[in-house]
């Protein structure tokens, strides 16, 4: 309150400014920190957060939100998200699973239109201090989660049946934030503090020996190189490369199979996910085209109607859940997605493409992309982004591409 009585603004943008900065430390500093110690931080924090920076960015400026909501909507990227949307919804009439998938659906469907809503109504003045807060918030806990893998707490090591330690949750949180966070130190050309907070997230994915955070580090780092001197040029390559992947999908394991009959190779414990995704295309090929519906992989895991083995992967995921028309949509969203972020400003482009590198990496190779955490994950970086492309308006004045950019790269990572 007296943050309020002191400041020479008139009380309402005085308590939007408020509201802006309590949320921004809910979802940039508590929500990491926390989630290292408790799995329902991301839950609880997340909402609150943004809830809290909604409020205060309507409060600022209402009728400027709303106009970028209408450009977001009608937008190519934003019509591809919105028939992605419509076709999950529609596939809930045919999936297995309708009370569990309807339940799942309106929890992702409602944290993403929230995300969305909050990166749009972000005001325009970000100032210098709310950029630190991300990168202060994935120092700590990047530096909390080595030391506790070092010391090896059975706590924090421990995993759930179908769920993540608490240790790579931490890390996964750590390589998928600490771009945005890069971001805003490279813009306010703090490079030391950048070089520092890169070392510790480099360290965090070595501590985990895990192949999938490796590749997702290098790969993204390897993308925030390259981009420095081409953002427009790398963003084209990349939108399209995944694009195809994801599109071409189903012919990977119909693929390899051939190859190991060919070839005459045994097939190994490594094959199994494979060669469990060709059977099910064999024997099953109609639902290519329709999907068996929405959260038909994450329910069939759980309740031992795929086999154990089956695949996690972004990939599988949409093309066993929402078939030829989701994986379109999606392939869509992303090359859109990637235009939109090479199309940035130039401090920007570089952090924005290789975040959404990191993320894509993740969920080809690993992570089970139907996971509410995963998602709420991601639409916490929504919003981390948005808030980077914001400071960078605020120095170098309204800039068409950015304020595109903020719109519909959101629900490309969600």
């Amino acid at each position: 309150m007296s943050v309020v009585l002191q400041s020479s603004d008139p009380p309402a943008e005085a308590a939007a400014k408020v509201l802006i900065r309590l949320g921004l430390i809910a979802v940039f500093v508590a929500l990491p920190c926390l989630g290292v110690f408790w799995r329902g931080a991301i839950y609880v924090l997340l909402p609150v957060g943004a809830v809290l920076i909604l409020i205060g960015g309507m409060l600022d400026a209402p009728q400027r939100g709303g106009r970028r909501l209408f450009a977001a909507l009608v937008s190519p990227a934003g019509g591809a998200a919105l028939f992605l949307t419509f076709w999950a919804c529609l596939s809930l009439l045919w999936t297995p699973f309708p009370e569990a998938a309807s339940q799942r659906f309106l929890q992702s469907a409602g944290a993403t239109a929230l995300a969305v809503l909050v990166a749009i109504y972000l005001p325009q003045k970000t100032r210098p201090l709310d950029l630190y807060l991300l990168p202060g918030g994935v120092a700590a806990v990047s530096a909390a989660t080595l030391i506790l893998a070092i010391f090896g707490s059975a706590w924090f090591l421990r995993s759930f049946e179908f769920d993540e330690t608490l240790f790579e949750r931490s890390m996964i949180t750590t390589i998928v934030l600490v771009w945005p966070a890069l971001g805003a130190l490279s813009f306010r050309e703090h490079w030391i503090s950048a070089a520092i907070l890169a070392i510790l997230a480099a360290a965090v994915a070595l501590a985990g020996f895990a192949q999938i955070a490796l590749l997702a580090t290098g790969a993204a780092a390897f993308t925030f190189a390259v981009a420095m001197s081409g953002p427009s040029r790398t963003a084209r390559v990349l939108g399209w490369f995944f694009g195809c992947l994801i599109l071409f999908a189903p012919a990977f394991p119909l693929l390899y199979r051939l190859v190991l009959r060919l070839g005459g190779f045994e097939a190994g414990d490594a094959s199994a996910p494979m060669l469990i995704w060709s059977d099910l295309i064999a024997s099953q090929w109609l639902r290519l085209i329709t999907g068996h519906g929405f959260d038909f992989v994450h329910q069939g895991l759980s309740l031992g109607y795929l086999p154990e083995r089956a695949p996690r992967s972004l990939l599988f995921v949409v093309w066993s859940d929402l078939g030829l028309a989701g994986a379109i949509a999606l392939s869509l969203l992303v090359v859109y997605g990637f235009k939109n972020a090479g199309a940035v400003p130039a401090k920007a482009a570089p952090a924005l493409l290789a975040g959404l590198v990191a993320i894509l990496t993740i969920a080809i190779l690993g992570i089970a992309a139907s996971q509410i955490w995963w998602m709420t994950l991601l639409n916490c970086d929504v919003i981390a982004f948005a808030l980077l492309l914001k400071g960078i308006e605020r120095v170098h004045g309204p800039d068409a591409d950015a304020v595109r950019a903020i719109e519909l790269e959101a629900p490309c990572e969600s």
